[in-house]
């Protein structure tokens, strides 16, 4: 069955635009992996600095399109880092998941050292998780190339450690201070008894981390639907 003529011609344009979209994008995504596999460029995983403004340069980033402003306002942001002239610091920024609708398989760029993570990397200190634990989780997914573990495994551990410990120093303490050199049978130090067991990591997490996208796994941490936050263009009235 044909289309009548302005469907098809419709249906051609339309087919035309998306067969630009994908060419743009693998032309953009071919010039990013040539700076790296010469070892001219790294990527880099950042906290955004708040003091200072940076700018997507993809040329399709979906934040400019739908708000009309390039500028990255997530907590996290890629840095393509040239490294061929020390002396100069030049780079480029991408929102994270501007970079992952260009490179799908970040997980290969960890493995050939092309990805790595700049300095410390955690929740937002707003998103009511445990900066500590996150970070673990962001580490391990690097250390594992794109494989981590549930961010409960590092916070249950974390939390029932940080209890043993608690427990241990009172327990020491209470020994020197609490009552003195008189003995006490309450006392495990007195009655020559055992610490607690100290809780194990491996009770807390399974033998394999699972395969998560990197934006998935920022955006799961964050509490956020999507880390690149971004609203509609208003229209004018």
């Amino acid at each position: 069955m044909e289309l009548p003529q302005p469907q098809a011609e419709e249906a051609v344009s339309s087919n035309d635009r998306v067969g630009k979209k994908q060419r743009d994008r693998e032309e953009e995504a071919g010039y990013i992996m040539d700076d790296l596999k010469s070892g001219k460029s790294v990527l880099l995983l950042q906290e955004t600095p708040k003091a200072k403004t940076s700018h997507c340069q993809s040329w399709r980033c979906m934040p400019r399109k739908r708000t009309g402003k390039p500028v990255i306002k997530s907590h996290y942001r890629f840095m393509l880092k040239d490294i061929s002239v020390p002396s100069k610091r030049k780079a480029e920024y991408y929102h994270v998941t501007c970079l992952e609708r260009l490179l799908p398989d970040l997980s290969a760029l960890v493995r050939d050292g092309h990805l790595k993570m700049d300095g410390w990397i955690s929740a937002p200190v707003d998103s009511n998780v445990c900066l500590e634990s996150s970070a673990e989780m962001v580490a391990d997914w690097f250390k594992y190339g794109g494989r981590t573990f549930d961010l409960g495994c590092y916070a249950n551990f974390r939390k029932d450690h940080r209890e043993w410990d608690n427990d241990c120093s009172t327990r020491w303490i209470n020994h020197h201070l609490g009552h003195g050199e008189q003995p006490d049978n309450a006392c495990n130090y007195c009655q020559s008894l055992p610490d607690p067991e100290e809780p194990k990591k491996e009770d807390y997490f399974p033998d394999d981390p699972s395969v998560i996208s990197l934006s998935q796994m920022l955006a799961s941490m964050s509490g956020q639907a999507n880390i690149d936050k971004c609203g509609r263009r208003r229209r004018r009235a």
